[in-house]
């Protein structure tokens, strides 16, 4: 099922997503992949959610959501992963430059087997904050 970009709703909104804020969608070139930045319900945290297959080809997309999240000034990026169907060293490698650049990344699942996997046999599992889904942080 390939995502339609967010439309805002029509007339009658009283609270805007504050500035910077705005939902926005970051697609890959191949398409197979693409991150949403979600409105946030806290402030001072970004939410994006991150949907497809993450390789060389497509990792862009999750790099640019999260190097603005990271410059935006928030203190927590929360990266819903639940939808990830493949992720390779490119993917890994990302999530760890946010880990360590960025005030607090919170992974949120349910982790997909495959990311199990991998953070298994790299060993990375136990750097990274990881939360059984989005309800658990109060982001329905």
């Amino acid at each position: 099922m390939v995502p339609v970009d967010f439309v805002p709703p029509q007339g009658g909104e009283r609270n805007p997503a504050p500035a910077g804020q705005e939902p926005r969608t970051y697609r890959a070139p191949a398409g197979t992949a693409w991150v949403v930045r979600e409105p946030s319900p806290a402030p001072g945290t970004v939410v994006l959610a991150a949907t497809g297959e993450f390789d060389v080809d497509t990792i862009d997309c999750l790099r640019r959501a999260l190097a603005e999240a990271r410059h935006s000034g928030c203190r927590q990026t929360v990266l819903d992963i639940s939808q990830i169907g493949f992720g390779d060293s490119s993917f890994l490698h990302e999530l760890l430059t946010a880990h360590f650049a960025h005030g607090r990344l919170v992974l949120a699942g349910p982790v997909p087997r495959q990311l199990k996997q991998l953070f298994a046999m790299t060993g990375t599992l136990r750097l990274f904050t990881i939360v059984k889904d989005r309800e658990v942080l109060g982001f329905a």
